[in-house]
């Protein structure tokens, strides 16, 4: 993002009126709210605009705005409206790039009004992997929340009750679609994530995105980072391979995003294929020792 100055600022740095407006005409920066420049000569975006609007009116940016600062997945457009809020204390704030906004957890509180549950949860595993709040945290809110009648109550509850207990954050968007995907398959467990895998004697083999210990299937996932590396990928795949005996599924962005019907008909297919292969019960055990 374009780093966002105030006027005050530029005073504290030596600058006047005239060397800012100098510096407006030699495309050094472009003033896009009252007292609130950006650098560069660019248009402001509408993110420009909107960290801005906070800048000028010493506000806290919150809800879509805050999630954008925040890098949360799931949030890509600001809201129509702003969000009107009380004035927050002071624990329930931070400041990102300049700009003050909501911790990790309001954030999530405010989304749960706008988001639908699979984009709220997209955000909830963002929001845990970047390690803006916890589980823990989440759901000490929950009462307070609920007794101030907070809108999206009862969305954050039904996503939370629904993961697993003890799953560690999907490592990537891509990771959490894949989740979401599998879990609307009829008779499918839901994945493990993150699963490491050893061999024999005990040695490490790899962790793997994604897997189905029960039916012997493990699920790997390429995102834009796996293309520079596809000999790697191959190799640790067939050790997984040659350490579990589990039969292996490659998905990428593309096919879970984009192609998700087809995409759930290719792994239920392999699941059927892995509850037919006996070897998969018998290498769990031997997979998992060294835990």
């Amino acid at each position: 993002m374009r780093r966002l100055f105030t006027v005050e600022e530029a005073r504290a740095r030596g600058l006047t009126r005239a060397a800012l407006r100098w510096g407006e005409r030699r495309g050094r920066w472009r003033r896009i709210d009252r007292q609130v420049y950006a650098e560069g000569a660019g248009a402001p975006d509408e993110i420009d605009v909107a960290r801005g609007r906070v800048l000028a009116t010493g506000g806290t940016a919150s809800g879509r705005i805050a999630a954008i600062l925040h890098g949360l997945d799931a949030v890509t457009r600001l809201d129509t409206k702003p969000l009107r809020r009380r004035v927050l204390p002071e624990e329930r704030t931070v400041v990102v790039d300049g700009i003050r906004c909501t911790d990790g957890l309001q954030t999530l509180a405010d989304l749960a009004a706008d988001l639908s549950d699979s984009e709220w949860e997209q955000a909830l595993e963002s929001a845990l992997r970047k390690r803006l709040t916890t589980l823990a945290e989440l759901e000490a809110a929950l009462p307070e929340l609920g007794r101030s009648r907070t809108r999206g109550v009862g969305r954050m509850r039904r996503v939370l009750e629904r993961r697993p207990e003890g799953a560690p954050a999907t490592e990537s968007m891509l990771e959490t679609r894949m989740v979401q995907l599998a879990r609307g398959i009829d008779c499918l467990p839901e994945p493990t994530r993150q699963r490491e895998v050893f061999d024999r004697e005990g040695a490490f083999v790899a962790r793997v995105d994604l897997c189905l210990p029960e039916l012997g299937l493990f699920i790997e996932l390429d995102g834009q980072h796996h293309e520079a590396q596809p000999v790697y990928d191959a190799r640790r795949e067939t050790a997984v391979v040659a350490a579990t005996g589990w039969l292996p599924g490659r998905f990428t962005w593309h096919e879970v995003v984009r192609l998700p019907k087809t995409t759930a008909r290719r792994l239920a297919a392999l699941a059927e294929q892995a509850r037919l292969r006996p070897v998969a019960q018998s290498r769990d055990a031997a997979a998992s020792r060294a835990r």
